[in-house]
């Protein structure tokens, strides 16, 4: 697996300038493919979908990954709540990136194949565990109310791309471009709906009173070929001028405008203005180990609590609540992991018109999310990384998985089947001894009463 091991983002920028020079005479060409949508045909088109159904990341021949979840000595590997996010992530994940890459990556396609559990407009939190520093940071986007409602509905400030672009710029090594387009082509070309999806609709589509998003959702069902593309060319406006542009770029505008004329309220001024939280993470010590969690107003107590040994209560959810959860562990012992809430399922059930995203809800639950990694910091070994879904009570659910995992020595495939989402599902991936002192210990696991996909990197 490759990895950049280069220095900072400024050396990395100048090392591969000349590659960059050529690979952007490239992208230009296929950006004006792309966003044109002229001079091809139907079968042209059905070629296309096909190849990106087969190939979601745009792995050169004889890179693409493979779904079954195994152990190997080498190992990496991704998880999340919608089973072709994940792929994408194990594919960024075999194409060299780092587990930052892979988060990120997941983070714009699950807007794409969930948007009603983590669209663009979620809330949420993300922990990285960087195998250099041998040091977490937790990047915390809570849920800020938007000045006025829109059309009767009150509404979040979007500010997750902003968090996820910090994130990228600290801890990232793929370029931006490559971890964003993997979500544009699936919103341009279409994504077959997945089970995980379906149910969401089965169970809340008739909730979408909003136009747009009946437009966009309301006929779609499970194996149906999803078509989003305002959502597409808001994911390319990201991926071409970086993720500044959603809150302070031409598209920032674009959304403000939008919701303006839709009859709701959120100056620029005040999208600018939701600056994500990074920081340490709060923790505790586990031996040489650290417990890492989200910060308040996040729910890492919850989790802290479940995994002092705090069994979750509450029903097996049966469907996504509006919450989700995707993590990623590379090779060289990097993890990352998120946990995103759209307060309620489809959030706000609000889509900012000509954008394709839905809006988050700011209710009482929305921060009720946190992801969990542990670590030791002493030699920059993670022996855990998880997030959860479906459920406000999902991140107490986490916590009591990585207990019986790691505290417990008990095998993660175990611990879910024994668990089977109470509380919430929980995906996850241990290494009790170690990802780089021994690999073939460490497994990947989605929760089998959910709909989501652990995916090895191969």
């Amino acid at each position: 697996m490759r990895l950049n091991t280069g220095g900072t983002a400024l050396q990395k920028a100048r090392n591969g300038q000349r590659s960059r020079q050529l690979y952007s005479a490239a992208l230009i060409a296929a950006a004006a493919f792309l966003l044109s949508g002229c001079g091809t045909n139907e079968t042209s088109r059905e070629i296309d979908r096909a190849n990106n159904a087969a190939n979601p990341a745009g792995l050169p021949p004889g890179r693409q990954g493979l779904s079954r979840v195994v152990a190997t000595s080498s190992f990496a590997a991704a998880t999340a709540d919608e089973s072709r996010a994940a792929e994408i992530g194990r594919d960024i994940l075999a194409n060299g990136g780092n587990a930052t890459d892979a988060a990120v990556a997941m983070y714009f396609a699950l807007a794409v194949t969930l948007p009603s559990a983590a669209s663009l407009g979620a809330s949420g939190a993300c922990i990285v565990h960087d195998d250099k520093s041998k040091q977490a940071e937790s990047f915390v986007f809570a849920p800020i109310a938007a000045p006025g409602p829109i059309k009767g509905a009150s509404f979040s400030v979007p500010n997750g791309v902003r968090a996820v672009t910090l994130m990228h710029v600290r801890h990232g090594s793929s370029r931006w471009e490559a971890v964003v387009a993997p979500a544009e082509r699936l919103a341009r070309f279409g994504v077959p709906v997945s089970r995980a999806l379906s149910r969401d609709l089965q169970a809340g589509a008739g909730m979408l009173g909003d136009n747009e998003a009946q437009r966009i959702l309301g006929n779609a069902r499970e194996g149906s070929n999803l078509i989003q593309t305002e959502l597409a060319g808001t994911l390319g406006a990201i991926r071409q001028r970086g993720g500044a542009e959603f809150f302070q770029g031409q598209l920032a505008r674009t959304i403000s405008e939008q919701i303006s004329q839709a009859g709701g309220s959120m100056p620029v001024d005040v999208l600018r203005s939701a600056v994500p939280q990074a920081s340490a993470p709060m923790s505790e010590s586990h031996y040489r180990r650290r417990v890492y969690v989200s910060p308040a107003p996040m729910a890492g107590a919850s989790a802290l609590a479940g995994w002092k040994g705090s069994a979750p209560g509450g029903a097996v959810p049966v469907d996504s609540n509006g919450f989700a959860g995707l993590a990623a562990a590379d090779g060289q012992g990097g993890a990352a992991a998120c946990a995103l809430s759209m307060g309620q399922l489809f959030g706000a059930r609000v889509m900012v018109p000509n954008t394709g995203i839905l809006l988050g809800a700011p209710t009482a639950n929305a921060a009720a999310v946190s992801p969990l990694i542990i670590a030791n910091p002493s030699n920059g070994e993670f022996t855990f990384a998880g997030a959860g879904g479906g459920a406000a009570t999902a991140a107490q659910a986490l916590g009591w998985v990585a207990r019986g995992a790691i505290e417990d020595d008990r095998p993660l495939g175990t611990v879910l089947s024994q668990t089977r989402g109470q509380g919430g599902f929980v995906n996850a991936i241990a290494c009790p001894s170690g990802l780089r002192a021994n690999g073939s210990t460490c497994r990947a696991a989605a929760d089998p009463a959910g709909a989501g996909l652990a995916a090895i990197a191969q």
